[in-house]
């Protein structure tokens, strides 16, 4: 597989394209390309004694997909009832072991393409999020907390 715009804004790459959701009080961008589906909120099964984090475990396509919190891990303040909540599906983790998950997230907003030089890094555990906000930018005149899904995989 190719090197990821967002991998790296020192990695020669000018831009990559995000799928901006609502988590919270956060608008958080998640890498278009980690992104396989954007669905209605799922049906969960809790899991007792589980992280709060993971909201549960919903099917899809017969298989088991863990869903987490996404508010949660960016540390978002909670945020009003969602209207339309969503589970955004994607590849997290590092690419050599990477997996499916769910982000519960309070709505699917816009895509967006995020110029790298306008992405301003987060210092090194800074956030207490596990290196899972990248840093952030903004669009349309609002912050936006840009998500590094490899890092999901290494939490814990």
């Amino acid at each position: 597989m190719a090197a990821t715009p967002e991998a790296s804004a020192a990695g020669g790459r000018a831009a990559a394209t995000h799928l901006l959701v609502r988590a919270g009080e956060y608008v958080c961008a998640l890498p278009l390309s980690a992104v396989r589906q954007v669905l209605r909120s799922l049906p969960l099964h809790p899991l007792p004694g589980s992280a709060p984090e993971l909201k549960g475990l919903a099917e899809l396509a017969g298989d088991p997909l863990p869903v987490l919190d996404l508010a949660r891990l960016a540390r978002a303040p909670q945020g009003a009832n969602p209207t339309f909540p969503v589970t955004v599906v994607v590849w997290a983790g590092p690419p050599e072991s990477r997996e499916l998950v769910g982000l519960a997230a309070d709505a699917a907003l816009d895509v967006a393409v995020l110029p790298a030089a306008a992405v301003v890094a987060a210092a090194p555990g800074s956030g207490g999020d596990g290196g899972l906000v990248a840093g952030e930018a903004v669009v349309g005149g609002q912050v936006v907390r840009v998500i590094n899904l490899q890092a999901l995989g290494q939490a814990g």
